[in-house]
Order: structure tokens, then C-alpha cells, then sequence
């Protein structure tokens, strides 16, 4: 049997909910609703002309402090980030950069696994220093002061701290005892941790304690003293505390008590406004498919691992922390929606992206405020045409992952190129219609069309096809014609149904650039040898860009008969 979704998609295009309960208002500078994003890199296209308000856009800067390919080197004198978020700012979106270099620089402990070599790096007192001047700069690029002869940014940027170190491997360390004998006792205490600051001889960090609370302040001083503009967060790991809630299957789990006690760790370091969450690295289908993983959480939430379970840590997370704003980031960006995902290389299945646009109130009750989908390895799925296979339709495939019971079809057929099929798209520009107001702030509201600029008018024209019987292999040429009553960037969309009623074919033009008048645009249907003898008709519609408003629909362009 197949599951009925709990939020239909149809019901979500057609009205969202306008207000969550309550809800943690973020600091100033962040949206006042609950905001969406995307991972993008300089000179990324796919992000404006979806033609959705996308609040934040994400980049990592990475490569180590002291390799010579770190991102300080990626533009000229250290300007790769005040470049990406300059570019960032031109289209509205708020710049968030991982800042992930720790591991990657060159220390003493090269061939070690990840925890100890960021441990070993933390405690090297060269490369500490670089570090230091590594963010240092940072700072000066985005902060709003001039050095160097550049100008910096000046407006609003988040940077995560260290992921994976700063909320995984050092809440272990101090807690579990696994610190390589770097650390001067044990508890949830995160001054037990050592962590070269003044001995680094770095000047602008000298005074400030050998300590890993030492370290974490050096940094927000650094961020005081530059780019006090800047806010900084830790990224809240699944598995920081040695039992990885995103995996565990003991219902007995006090997943709470996790919770509370990586918020605590964090409460006494103290030097951060934000915090993020990544609720995995890569879709879960790609975890089956490619490494034989379950990574799937159950949807209806009864089973464990589940959604429900992941909010309880994360809220007992946010609240040990003083209840700051939670950012989720590098979500997966999977579906089980359309036929796209197929679970190949590049459109493998994940449901992250669908509850979380599902349940938007329900996150913001937990403390979170936004979510940010990026591919985290390669194969990941995305959303633009990434693998350069146009639009896929594959069987839909019907599977129980991530659900207890009963099982889920992505048997909706794409019309765009996108990897995820579309889903991205047509959920962002759904949402943003409405987007849900957290607690004590107003719903951002569309921007108006100013009066000058009269609503776009479509009328449709003429119609039909080249020829009205066809046999398989014959292509088909079909034609709308169309006015509009000013200079616009529409989607035009071709459907073919049967003489049932069922939808066998469809075609999408997206991006389809019109000057005010008489308009025309043409498709091709190649009758394929799937198609059994019948009569079918073709229907066609006119969209804003990227499936938003419907401003015409012809439900008889033609009628084709097939031999």
C-alpha cells in the first residue's frame, strides 16, 4: 500500500501556513521568518534565475592555514570571500561560510585519523599562529575597515566554526577522554582541552589562555576587533557525544540528555551568536546504494531513528545554549517526489528536504530558524542540471526507506533539468509566496509590484499541430501562440494525456524570455514505441519562471491520433 503524504505537496503550493506558535527571534540581522538557502559557488547562475528570494547562500573556505592553496589564495590578495559575499549581497542573499581549515594544514600528526590530527593541530604552535592570521584576515575581508588597500564588506555574514571539530571531536575529547593527552582532566568542561593561543606568539591573541575556551575566544576577539558585523556559530554534531542520534536505534535513548550536554559544552565556551546542525553528509539513498548504509528516519516517526527524536536533541541543544537561533546547513538535497531520483549518481532519494518543508512550524518550535541544502560529497544530489543529463524520468520506484510502515512512490514526472527533479525549485517558490513567521516577528512579506509596472497579462492565441495522426518514431510539432502585455520571462509547458485522462508526456520551457505583444513558442513530442494506439490530447500553459503563477492554460491545443 502506498503512503498518503501527510502534506500533500498540492496542499502546500496552494496555501501555507501563515505563523508558527512560538519561536526563538534570531539576532539582528537575520530574516524574521523561517529562512531557506542554498550552497553556491562564485559566479553561481542557477540560484538568481530561479527567480526565488533565497535568504542565504552558503560556501566553504578551506584547504589549511599554511598548504599555500587554502581559500586565501583562491583570488588575489585574500579577497575570495569578500568577493563571494559582495556577490552574495548584489542578489539579497545573506553569505554563510564554513570555515573548515584545522584539518587541513600541516602539522605533526600528517597520517592521523581525523580526531587526533585536529587535536594534534590545535596544540602545534606554528600553525596556530598562521591560524590566527588565517582568520585574522578573514575578518579584515569582511569586516567594514580597509587593509591592504581593500575595502572590506561591512554587512551581515555567518561563519561556522570548524565543523565537525568544534561540536564533535572536541565535546569527545574532554568527555570520553579521547584527547591524546592533551587535555588536563576529564568532564564536560571544555577549559580541560589544550589549545596553543598565547603561546602561539600570534600578537593580536597574546593574554588569552592555552585552553580550548582560550581558543574559541581568540577567535571572537579577532571577530571583535575586524568584523564585529560577522556572526559566529558551532556546528551541533549528531554524534558529539559518542552516541550518534542520527543512527541510534534504542528507543531508550535519552536523547534529550545528549542534547543538553553538548549545550552545556557550548554555554561555557561562550564567543558565539548562532548555532548549525548538518542532519547528514550526502543523501540517504546514496548511503545505500554505494556503501550499503541505512542512514533513512522514519517520516511518520514512530520508528528509531526518527525526525521526532532529532528535534528533542537539538531543542535540549538550543536550550542548555541560552536558546540561540539554530541554522540546519548542507541538508541533503534528495526526494522521494519525482521520478528523477532514481538512486543513480547524482539523483539519489533522501526525505530530509521533504519534512523539512513539511513541518517548518514544527522546526521552529525547536529552535530552528532556517535550513541551507548543499551537496556534501560528490554524487550528492543538487539541484540544477549538475550531471548534464537533461530532464530524467526513469520508473518511479516504490520503497519503504524511511518509512515504519506502508511504503512511498516518487511517481511525479519532472519537466525540468534539475537533478532533484525540480523539487527544490518548486518548493522554494511556493514557500516564499507565504513564508512563516517566527515567534514575535512579522511575516516577511512579498515585495510589491511597483505601480508602474502593471501585472503581466497573458492571453493565449492560436494553437494546434503540424499533423493529427502519427505512428512510433514520428515527431510531432506543436505550437502555441500567445500576447503579453509586458516584457516578462515565463515557463511554457506542453502536456499529453490519454483518452483516459492520464498524463503520458510533458515538456516544460523554462526561462522563456517574451517582449510585450504577440508571442509563439513550439515543442516536438517523439511518439515513442511505448505509446499503444489511441487518440490523445495535447494541453498547454503558460507559468512565471521556474512553475510559479499560472497566467493561461489551453486544455485542446490538438488532438493526435496514433496508428
Amino acid at each position: 500500500m502506498v503512503l498518503v503524504r501527510a502534506l500533500m505537496v498540492v496542499a502546500l503550493l496552494a496555501a501555507w501556513p501563515v505563523a508558527a506558535a512560538s519561536a526563538q527571534t534570531g539576532p539582528s540581522g537575520l530574516p524574521s521568518h523561517f529562512a531557506f538557502g542554498l550552497g553556491g559557488g562564485q559566479g553561481d547562475t542557477w540560484m538568481p534565475q530561479s527567480g526565488i528570494p533565497w535568504d542565504f547562500r552558503m560556501q566553504y573556505l578551506a584547504g589549511g592555514v599554511n598548504t599555500g592553496h587554502g581559500w586565501e589564495t583562491w583570488n588575489p590578495n585574500g579577497t575570495f570571500a569578500l568577493n563571494y559575499a559582495q556577490e552574495s549581497a548584489q542578489h539579497g542573499y545573506i553569505p554563510v561560510l564554513p570555515y573548515y581549515e584545522l584539518l587541513q594544514s600541516n602539522g605533526n600528526c600528517g597520517n592521523c585519523a581525523e580526531n587526533k590530527k585536529d587535536i594534534s593541530n590545535l596544540n602545534d604552535n606554528g600553525l596556530m599562529r598562521a591560524y590566527y592570521a588565517n582568520f585574522a584576515l578573514l575578518m579584515k575581508r569582511l569586516g567594514s575597515g580597509t587593509y591592504d588597500g581593500v575595502q572590506g564588506f561591512g554587512k551581515l555574514v555567518l561563519v561556522n566554526l570548524e565543523p565537525d571539530f568544534v561540536g564533535g571531536y572536541a565535546v569527545q575529547a574532554v568527555n570520553n577522554g579521547v584527547c591524546f593527552g592533551f587535555c588536563t582532566g576529564r568532564g564536560n568542561d571544555p577549559s580541560l582541552l589544550e589549545a596553543s593561543v598565547n603561546s602561539s606568539g600570534f600578537n593580536d591573541v597574546a593574554g588569552i589562555p592555552d585552553t580550548y575556551v582560550g581558543f574559541t575566544k581568540a577567535l571572537a576577539h579577532l571577530r571583535d576587533l575586524y568584523a564585529p558585523n560577522v556572526l559566529l556559530g558551532y556546528d551541533v554534531s549528531s554524534w558529539a557525544t559518542g552516541t550518534d542520534i542520527g543512527l541510534d536505534t534504542n528507543p531508550n535513548t535519552d536523547v534529550a540528555g545528549l542534547g543538553r550536554e553538548v549545550g552545556m559544552f557550548f554555554s561555557q565556551l561562550g564567543a558565539h551568536e548562532v548555532l548549525f546542525n548538518d542532519p547528514l553528509d550526502r543523501d540517504a539513498g546514496q548511503y545505500k546504494v554505494q556503501f550499503g548504509q541505512n542512514r533513512w528516519w522514519d517520516r511518520l516517526n514512530v520508528a528509531v531513528p526518527n525526525f521526532a527524536r532529532w528535534e528533542q536533541y537539538l531543542t535540549a541543544t538550543v536550550s542548555a545554549d541560552g536558546s540561540k537561533p539554530m541554522l540546519l546547513w548542507q541538508v541533503p538535497a534528495g526526494n522521494q517526489y519525482f521520478q528523477s531520483e532514481d538512486n543513480t549518481n547524482g539523483h539519489f532519494q533522501d526525505n530530509r528536504a521533504e519534512y523539512i518543508f513539511g513541518h517548518v512550524p514544527e522546526l521552529i518550535q525547536a529552535g530552528i530558524v532556517g535550513a541551507i541544502f548543499a551537496p556534501g560529497n560528490a554524487g550528492s544530489t543538487a539541484w540544477g542540471d549538475t550531471m548534464k543529463d537533461g530532464v530524467t524520468n526513469p520508473p518511479p520506484i516504490c520503497t519503504s526507506d524511511g518509512l515504519s510502515s506502508g511504503q512511498i512512490c516518487n511517481d511525479h514526472p519532472s519537466s525540468v533539468s534539475d537533478d532533484d527533479g525540480g523539487y527544490l525549485r518548486m518548493m522554494g517558490q511556493a514557500y516564499y509566496q507565504n513564508p512563516v513567521a517566527l515567534s514575535g516577528a512579522p511575516a516577511a512579506a512579498a515585495a510589491p509590484t511597483p505601480a508602474s509596472v502593471p501585472p503581466l497579462q497573458v492571453t493565449l492565441g492560436g494553437a494546434g499541430l503540424d499533423s493529427d495522426t502519427a505512428t512510433a518514431g514520428q515527431d510531432v510539432s506543436i505550437h502555441q501562440d500567445f500576447s503579453v502585455n509586458a516584457d516578462a520571462t515565463v515557463l511554457v509547458d506542453y502536456e499529453l494525456y490519454n483518452a483516459s485522462g492520464d498524463k503520458v508526456w510533458q515538456l516544460a520551457h523554462d526561462n522563456v524570455a517574451l517582449q510585450a505583444g504577440q508571442a509563439s513558442d513550439t515543442a516536438v513530442f517523439t511518439v515513442p514505441d511505448s505509446l499503444g494506439p489511441g487518440v490523445y490530447t495535447f494541453k498547454s500553459g503558460v507559468f512565471s519562471a521556474g512553475w510559479g503563477t499560472l497566467y493561461a492554460w489551453n486544455d485542446q491545443v490538438g488532438t493526435l491520433t496514433v496508428d
